[in-house]
């Protein structure tokens, strides 16, 4: 079996926005009289237009932030949160952090997963899984080399084809590399071990050619309709 796997780091966004406070102090008696004479004013019906700018554009610039803040979330991968089930075999996500996936919708949906594979069966038929069909915004897969997470949209993946290939959870899973080389590194290793011929261009892939035809061959049992919940995760 081939794995050698490191601990693996989150970066998490952790900008918050402030605003500054001023006061102003009068200590004169000509200060005081301007202060009455503008709260008679207000009294009268006076000007109070500017106070109502102020509190909007204050507000504006607050859902501005709000805006921001939420797209950059999108962008990073978060902590696994305590006893998450993946969304697709219901395993514990954080009891398998070497193997761990997941992806954000454009809605801000955030779906967690012990694997790679579990992510491609969830990608492939979300509403089979109780997900919402909603656009893919990013993805983050496990590295195999290192242990740590990666765009799971940019990296590469093995197309594994034999459960006694990797010691892998689940039995099977596409398994990501953030380069290439290093694909092509498991591929040349699993090849001299086991004696196969896997090979460079067919079996090196990218998240492009995730489809509903990969999630079978790595989740098919759990797409089929005969009461398998899939938990023979041996």
């Amino acid at each position: 079996m081939i794995n050698n796997l490191k601990t693996k780091s989150l970066d998490m966004p952790s900008d918050r926005w402030h605003p500054n406070r001023r006061v102003v102090i009068g200590s004169t008696v000509s200060s005081i009289a301007a202060a009455v004479a503008g709260c008679v004013d207000d009294a009268d019906g006076g000007d109070t237009d500017d106070t109502d700018t102020d509190m909007d554009d204050s507000t504006d610039d607050g859902d501005s932030t709000d805006d921001e803040l939420e797209s950059e979330q999108l962008n990073s991968p978060t902590e696994f949160p305590d006893a998450e089930e993946c969304a697709v075999c219901e395993m514990v996500t954080q009891d398998h952090p070497e193997w761990n996936a997941q992806l954000a919708t454009t809605d801000g949906t955030r779906v967690y997963f012990c694997s790679s594979g579990c992510m491609l069966a969830y990608y492939a038929d979300p509403e089979h899984f109780d997900g919402e069909d909603e656009p893919v915004e990013n993805v983050w897969v496990t590295d195999y080399e290192t242990g740590e997470l990666i765009d799971g949209q940019e990296c590469y993946y093995v197309r594994v084809t034999d459960a006694d290939h990797v010691d892998d959870i689940m039995m099977m899973n596409p398994t990501p590399f953030a380069d290439r080389d290093d694909a092509e590194a498991l591929i040349d290793d699993l090849n001299d071990e086991f004696d196969v011929e896997y090979d460079y261009e067919t079996d090196v892939i990218t998240f492009d050619e995730f489809d509903m035809e990969l999630a079978m061959t790595y989740r098919g049992r759990f797409f089929e309709s005969n009461g398998d919940d899939g938990h023979d995760h041996g």
